[in-house]
């Protein structure tokens, strides 16, 4: 495809039509102090629909918003024929940026969501999904276009990756004012990909339990209060509304777990010994470390555990038994 090279003034660009752009969440810092120095080695893609109508941008988005920074008044550009169909343009397009760049997540799905409206969903699953290095598939189209229903800080965070992609479609299924008091919630925390994905399963639990709104979850038990708390930083205020979250859900495993720690004080286990309860309780097979570094402190050490075993405090100790499994109380969730 042949396109002819013309010179065009910045003033007869809309660079408020996003026809055939998809960039989102990428600065123009470093490609502006490029323009400055070497000037636009490559020229823009331009449509013009109509002899009297503003050219449209189809290639060099962020290379326009350069240009205008830097008071650049006309450029170098390829003008498409007005005839062009815009699945034609599209494709230019996105496959100009795929041959230098990967697409992140909101990207993608912008892309794909505006071949939908040019082609056939067979078409886009079969001939654009692997472009994009995605599976051709349907479930994969579905699970992409999703992320567009996102409000622009959520996909922003996304960008960004303080969210993962599956903490954003699983926000994707919530309401709009239970999504952003979620979202709200997790960007005040620190939050792993683990923990992205115990917190929303905590909530939505905890919700489900209740009959109540997500939101309704994050508004209860002080985890505003606790995120609001000037003199703790986010990795204390994480682990401060993690415990909130998991108290409320596994209420008979924390008090498990309480009176385990106070047994434990009471029977005071030497250096070098630890007792440790059955995983979350389930079950009754408890375990004993032994930390030794020569044969009399081996001895010494297993003096003092049969020593301890001997104890009151060691029978309370192992009293904490797979009744407190750690699973939501049935009769909380027959609250529900």
């Amino acid at each position: 495809m042949q396109i002819p090279l013309q010179t065009v003034a910045l003033s007869d660009i809309n660079g408020n039509d996003r026809t055939f752009v998809v960039t989102e969440g990428r600065g123009i810092a470093a490609l502006q102090s490029s323009i400055a120095a070497c000037g636009l080695l490559q020229p823009l893609c331009l449509w013009r629909p109509l002899p009297d109508a503003a050219y449209v941008i189809v290639c060099g988005y962020l290379r326009l918003l350069a240009a205008r920074n830097l008071g650049i008044q006309e450029v170098e550009a390829r003008v498409f024929d007005p005839a062009t169909g815009q699945a034609v343009l599209l494709a230019c397009a996105l496959q100009d940026n795929l041959g230098h760049r990967v697409f992140n997540p909101v990207e993608t799905a912008h892309a794909l969501q505006r071949l939908l409206a040019c082609l056939s969903r067979a078409e886009v699953i079969e001939q654009w999904l692997p472009r994009f290095g995605l599976s051709p598939s349907a479930r994969t189209l579905e699970r992409c276009l999703l992320l567009c229903g996102l409000e622009q800080e959520v996909r922003a965070a996304l960008i960004a990756g303080s969210l993962t992609e599956a903490s954003a479609l699983r926000l994707s299924a919530y309401g709009t004012h239970d999504r952003l008091a979620v979202f709200a919630l997790m960007q005040q925390l620190h939050l792993s990909t683990g923990k992205q994905a115990e917190l929303l399963e905590c909530v939505e639990d905890l919700a489900r339990r209740d009959a109540v709104a997500l939101r309704e979850v994050i508004a209860a038990y002080g985890i505003v209060q606790a995120c609001a708390d000037k003199r703790s930083n986010r990795v204390q205020k994480t682990e401060l509304v993690r415990r909130i979250l998991r108290e409320q859900r596994f209420p008979r495993l924390r008090a498990a777990e309480d009176r385990f720690e106070t047994a434990l004080r009471d029977l005071r286990p030497g250096p070098g010994l630890r007792v440790l309860p059955p995983p979350n309780f389930e079950g009754r097979v408890f375990r004993a470390e032994i930390s030794f570094s020569s044969a009399d402190e081996l001895l010494r050490r297993a003096g003092e555990l049969l020593n301890a075993a001997q104890q009151e405090a060691f029978e309370r100790l192992c009293a904490e038994t797979g009744a407190a499994a750690a699973v939501p109380d049935k009769q909380e969730q027959r609250r529900g």
